[in-house]
């Protein structure tokens, strides 16, 4: 079985999607696989699905809404999978059954390899962990609990996307991240981490220019939006775009774990196909 909450919730099994037309049955199904394999109270239920517009009978509604999920996992033969136990109800699913909990494990595993030094084992692990996400998290379930699931999940992803770039960027694939990095600049426009790593990706491209633009635009969002300048890393990352230091003293100064290799022919040659690309959306951020 799979369930699915990074995106619109969705309960599958085989392949085949089980029926879960009640957007209440969904909600618990989040609710619920959140903490597999552990009791939600009724109390925590309630305010996860319905917060504060709790319905007349908010116990029968409860009950409805457990009744349309135990139906569609009936389908598949998996009724016996929600438990009802000391006033709440327990999810029986492994956790690597939850889109979310995999995340989490192949973002560990991640990690631990970029700490051991061994990179391609971690952009390995990084890629599935990211190609999970179908959307935004918990997309059909309008509560204040799931916005405030969705908001800490939106920043765990930009965490692991800017570790996963990181780690392309040390492999020497300057080119491949440009796009990613310019989409997340345009939808993060005052995160200098994600400003710091666009600058060193064009800069190994040969597009020093449009890196020191990125840097103007950054620092243009950030005095006029938070009344701040950009902080060492970025003005770090600038004065070594400019040639004080150098690309090898970039990467230290913005990748973790160490300086990154030389380009090769074949970065040179596809760093100039992102040259215009990148351009254009420099003048239409600005």
């Amino acid at each position: 079985m799979n369930v699915r909450l990074l995106g619109l919730i969705e309960l599958s099994d085989g392949g085949r999607v089980l029926p879960l037309p009640s957007a209440r049955a969904r909600a618990l199904l989040a609710s619920l696989a959140w903490q597999p394999r552990t009791v939600v109270t009724d109390a925590v239920l309630l305010e996860r699905i319905w917060g504060s517009a709790l319905p007349d009978n908010p116990q029968d509604s409860l009950y409805t809404a457990a009744k349309r999920l135990r139906r569609g996992l009936e389908v598949a033969g998996h009724a016996h999978r929600l438990v009802r136990l000391r006033g709440g109800y327990l999810l029986d699913v492994n956790p690597a059954e939850v889109d979310v909990h995999r995340f989490r494990s192949q973002v560990v595993l991640a990690r631990d390899a970029v700490r051991r030094g061994f990179l391609y084992e971690a952009n390995e692990a990084f890629e599935p962990a990211l190609s999970g996400w179908t959307g935004t998290a918990l997309a059909d379930v309008d509560s204040a609990w799931a916005a405030r699931c969705r908001e800490t999940l939106g920043r765990e992803r930009l965490l692991v996307q800017l570790a996963a770039v990181e780690v392309k960027v040390r492999l020497g694939r300057h080119s491949e991240v440009v796009p990613e990095l310019s989409e997340l600049a345009a939808e993060h426009p005052l995160d200098e981490g994600v400003a710091a790593l666009l600058m060193l990706a064009l800069h190994r491209c040969g597009l020093r220019s449009a890196a020191l633009g990125v840097y103007a635009e950054a620092r243009r969002h950030l005095v006029g939006e938070l009344g701040v300048e950009p902080g060492d890393a970025l003005r770090r990352t600038h004065r070594e775009v400019l040639g004080e230091s150098g690309a090898a003293g970039i990467a230290a100064g913005v990748v973790a774990g160490g300086a990154v290799g030389g380009a090769s022919g074949g970065d040179v040659a596809a760093c100039a196909d992102v040259r215009d690309t990148a351009s254009t959306r420099l003048r239409l951020a600005g």
